[in-house]
């Protein structure tokens, strides 16, 4: 039978404990029964300095043993918990070899790993599915509207735009940064100079309108800050309203 990590330090020091009887025994039996004090003190002394030995290599074994097996069994669950830490749940745990180089003791915490794991990959699918589920929602309401809409970061990389911006504006698209390319002159006045002074001031900014030469109209941007749970600005969202032709006529008319 496979001994355990307890248990094999438990059986280091039940012999650690019977050669100390077993040592008292000898020595008293000894001092009883010797007739000759001289020979008497001989015995004594190799009783004890054979059982202190033998207790000093069994302590040595122990404390050898006990930080050569925590480090093997500390580094493959820290190799799991590092992997966890970094966001990687699709951990392939083999039990099976576990099961034969660990103790059950540190087992039955790769087998609350694993059931972890499973628990944390059901929930991150979950939630992955609900953040995809939503972002089309919103991509699909955003394509509907009337209105046109950029969401883009503190540094001005465009993370979203919707159709009716990309229909007006065709320069703009979403690997466009606001900040660092250089726009037609219709939309560095008007559009880039307004989302300069948002990115800018880091506040939301007032209604600004301007006229469209080619649509014969004007176009009004509006601006918003997104926040995130400390208060922190993350990101800016432009809109602009009057962009649908259909629209347009309807108020001609």
């Amino acid at each position: 039978m496979r001994l355990s990590f307890t248990g094999k330090i438990r059986l280091l020091i039940i012999l650690i404990f019977i050669i100390s009887i077993l040592q008292a025994i000898i020595i008293l039996h000894l001092l009883g029964n010797s007739h000759n004090v001289f020979q008497m003190k001989i015995d004594i002394q190799n009783t004890f300095f054979i059982t202190i030995f033998i207790q000093f290599i069994l302590a040595l074994i122990a404390i050898f043993y006990i930080p050569v097996f925590f480090h093997k069994a500390f580094s493959e669950i820290h190799n799991i918990l590092k992997d966890i830490s970094q966001g990687i749940y699709n951990i392939d745990i083999d039990l099976d070899n576990f099961k034969t180089s660990l103790d059950k003791e540190f087992f039955t915490v790769m087998l609350s790993l694993k059931d972890m794991l499973k628990s944390v990959l059901s929930f991150d699918k979950l939630k992955k599915d609900k953040i995809v589920e939503h972002h089309n929602r919103i991509v699909a309401l955003l394509n509907l509207t009337d209105d046109g809409f950029i969401a883009m970061d503190m540094k001005g990389n465009i993370a979203y735009i919707n159709d009716k911006v990309i229909e007006t504006f065709p320069a703009i698209n979403e690997k466009t940064n606001m900040i660092d390319t250089n726009f037609p002159p219709e939309i560095e006045n008007n559009v880039k100079k307004y989302v300069l002074n948002v990115l800018k001031s880091q506040t939301k900014q007032e209604p600004q309108q301007f006229f469209v030469p080619a649509m014969k109209r004007h176009i009004q941007m509006n601006s918003a800050i997104v926040r995130d749970s400390n208060g922190q600005p993350t990101g800016v969202i432009v809109s602009f309203t009057n962009l649908d032709k259909k629209k347009q006529k309807e108020t001609e008319s």
